[in-house]
Parts: structure tokens; sequence; C-alpha cells
């Protein structure tokens, strides 16, 4: 039986509303504000994109779902404080996090400038 994965970049589509981890003066680009797309903040775009391990498990007695993330795509494009919002099982999640802790983004853009942004992932297993 032939495997496949399926992996859907979905955007988390919201108003300008940025996130922002700055006190007193310190600037949000300083601070690592974290914006959400939408407006002139514009998606970060997955470049290397593995598939995940399909669980042993799973496969074997043909599990299949999605998995939804919702992770920081940060300027350099890494992702980061991935956080799972909708699970399948253990393995199943923690193949996704894994897989996408490979992924390599473009950034998000704001003004044309690279900034940091939460988006939101579905990694299929099918």
């Amino acid at each position: 039986m032939k495997r496949q994965c399926l992996i859907v970049l979905a955007v988390a589509f919201a108003a300008l509303l940025p996130v922002s981890f700055c006190q007193d003066n310190t600037s949000a680009t300083e601070a690592g504000q974290i914006y959400k797309v939408g407006g002139n903040v514009k998606p970060p775009h997955a470049l290397y994109s593995p598939p995940p391990e399909y669980p042993k498990k799973a496969r074997d007695k043909h599990r299949q779902g999605t998995v939804a993330l919702r992770i920081v795509v940060g300027v350099n494009g890494l992702p980061s404080d991935i956080a799972v919002t909708r699970s399948l099982s253990h393995d199943f999640d923690k193949a996704a996090v894994d897989a996408v802790k490979k992924w390599k983004f473009s950034p998000a853009t704001k003004d044309g400038e690279p900034v940091s942004a939460y988006i939101t992932i579905e990694v299929s297993f099918r």
C-alpha cells in the first residue's frame, strides 16, 4: 500500500492585531513583536516542508486525519513556539511537530519588511 501524507499550509487570517512583548520604551522590533496575518502583514510561505513520518501504529491500523499546529515564523524563516491546536493522538501530534520543526519559510512581511507572525499549519496524514 502506498503511503501519502498531505501537508496543507493554512494561514490564520485575522485583523492586524500585533502581539507585543515590549515594555517601557523598548521598540517593538527589539522586543520581538509578533503579528497576526492580515491587512498589511503578508503571510510567510513554506520553502522547505518535508512530510512527517507516519506513525507505525496508526499506519498499521489504517488511521488517518489532520493535526493543526499554531506556530510563530520568525524573521529568519524558522518555526518556533509550536503548539497543537487540533490533536489526533499523541503519536500523530508528535510526528507533526517533529516535521514542522524542520520546515523553512520565507518570513511574513509588513510593509515589505520581514516580521515574525503567527500562522496555523495543518498536517494531514492519509
